[in-house]
């Protein structure tokens, strides 16, 4: 597995290029593709020109995101008029060597019951896999935990890793592509063991967020968007489940995501320093 910078996901922003310089300069392997700063680079000037570019950073493509409106409360006209430009941009990702795609699956509904929600999700994730597959990318989904999520909402919906599984498998039952973001917060509020990890397979791991969370709240109270920078409180058993990762053999891009103020208001290459020196300690 290697160290993987997303300027979003602690809170910061920089043009790529920037953003490309400061992961060259705190030694992160890998960074996730802004595809609009590439595709205004193949535009103005060439794709071999932009695609030479990109590899003279050394860097290595972590993953896009899922930009479909493919969601239970997405109409079906929403959902089909959004996939050509995805279609363009999975395109584009593949150019520069993405081989990764991921998206977030909330844990509840307003007005479908679990099986509604699974009926109109699934075909569309289906949809989804296979124009990834198509251009030689794999689909993460991540779960998420915290009770806390889901305590005001009528209907749930899965918020469970084995759970993920098995709605990943249903998704990529026709290409076989689909896994996990696999994120330790997430582990950690869905009462998962280190143990469930090592069952795994390690291609059914398809991309995976480290943070941490807040000491002295209980597991059911933790709330999704007040977290910790990766190692910072030793609530989230880290060691355990990076130590799970390399046991299955997980070999993709690991990124913090701690939704932390604190983090948000330190200057951009202090957040990025902070960030990779976290990572460098729970990795070894």
């Amino acid at each position: 597995m290697y160290k993987n910078l997303n300027l979003g996901a602690i809170g910061h922003s920089a043009p790529f290029d920037q953003a490309c310089a400061l992961a060259q300069t705190y030694a992160f392997p890998g960074i996730d593709p802004d595809l609009g700063y590439l595709g205004a680079l193949v535009k103005d000037k060439s794709l071999q020109a932009a695609k030479d570019w990109f590899a003279s950073t050394g860097l290595r493509p972590g993953a896009i995101g899922v930009n479909v409106k493919w969601r239970e409360t997405d109409s079906e006209a929403d959902f089909q008029n959004s996939l050509p430009a995805f279609q363009a941009q999975v395109d584009l990702a593949a150019q520069f060597g993405c081989t990764r795609c991921t998206t977030w699956v909330l844990p509840f509904s307003k007005t479908r019951d679990f099986y509604q929600h699974w009926d109109v999700t699934v075909p569309r994730l289906q949809r989804i896999a296979q124009i990834l597959a198509d251009h030689g990318l794999s689909l993460g989904l991540e779960f998420v935990g915290p009770a806390s999520m889901r305590r005001q909402y009528p209907y749930d919906f899965v918020h469970t890793m084995d759970g993920m599984r098995a709605y990943a498998a249903a998704a990529g039952m026709h290409t076989h592509n689909t896994g996990l973001l696999l994120d330790c917060w997430h582990w950690y509020t869905a009462h998962a063991l280190v143990q469930d990890l090592e069952r795994l397979d390690p291609k059914e791991v398809v991309y995976v967020h480290v943070n941490d969370a807040p000491a002295g709240r209980a597991v059911d109270d933790q709330i999704d968007n007040e977290r910790m920078m990766a190692g910072a409180t030793g609530v989230i058993d880290i060691k355990g489940f990076v130590g799970a990762l390399k046991k299955i053999g997980y070999d993709g891009p690991v990124t913090v995501e701690p939704f932390n103020q604190a983090i948000r208001e330190l200057p951009t290459e202090e957040a990025v320093r902070v960030t990779s020196a976290a990572l460098d300690t729970i990795l070894a």
